[in-house]
Parts: structure tokens; sequence; C-alpha cells
């Protein structure tokens, strides 16, 4: 039984470690903490995202993010932060076109699920391999 077990470990990471790989760098901009004044603040945000198949990653960016293909080319994101449970969507607006990294810049809109009406704006620089 422990043979099966340290096998099915050693699958499991093994595609992920040959799954497409996808660093982002950028800045995430959501509302400050006197959201009355309209005050806005920007942080910066990394993320690393693996591809498990043609239509789904499974990563990290200021949590745990999970990415589904949308339509149009854009991507549904379920995420799980250190405060909320975050819904949104992202779209992939240039890809370069040459070998070895792949470049893209993208936009992502993530909402915070718990009744704090929370909106994030994500605009990234992605490195993929």
């Amino acid at each position: 039984m422990k043979l099966v077990t340290k096998l099915a470990i050693v699958a499991t990471l093994a595609s992920f470690m040959f799954a497409g790989v996808n660093l982002t760098w950028g800045n995430s901009y959501a509302d400050g903490a006197d959201a009355e004044a309209g005050t806005m603040v920007a942080t910066g945000s990394f993320g690393v995202h693996f591809d498990v198949n043609d239509n789904t990653t499974l990563g990290w960016e200021g949590g745990l993010m999970v990415g589904l293909a949308g339509p149009a080319g854009s991507t549904f994101r379920l995420g799980y932060t250190s405060t909320a449970p975050t819904l949104g969507m992202s779209y992939t607006w240039w890809e370069g076109a040459g070998t070895g990294w792949a470049t893209n810049l993208s936009t992502a809109i993530d909402y915070g699920l718990t009744g704090t009406n929370d909106m994030d704006i994500t605009v990234n620089l992605g490195f993929g391999f």
C-alpha cells in the first residue's frame, strides 16, 4: 500500500513539474480603508499559475487561485485569499509571438464574496514557459 501511495504522489508532482508555468507580476488596485472618500490603493501583485490541462490552471495570486477557460479567450477565476473567497474574470489582451519565454499582458477583476463588496482590478505582466 505504501508503494502505491508513493507512486501516486510522484505521478501527481511530475504532472505539475512538467506543466506549463506562468509567472505574473503587476499592480492591484482596490478601495482604500476609507471607501466613502473614494480613495484607491495600489499594491504589488505576484503570482504563479500551473496549467493542469488546456482549460484549467491552478496557482497562487494573493491566495489560492483556480482558472477555468471562458468565452472569447477569457478566464473565470475562483480564489481564496486570507480575507475572503473571490470570483472574477481575467483577459489576456496581448501575447508575445517569440519562442522560449512567452510574454503576456492581462487584466483581472475579482470580487470578494463575503458581503464586503470588495473589488480588485489587477494589471499583470506575465512570463510563461
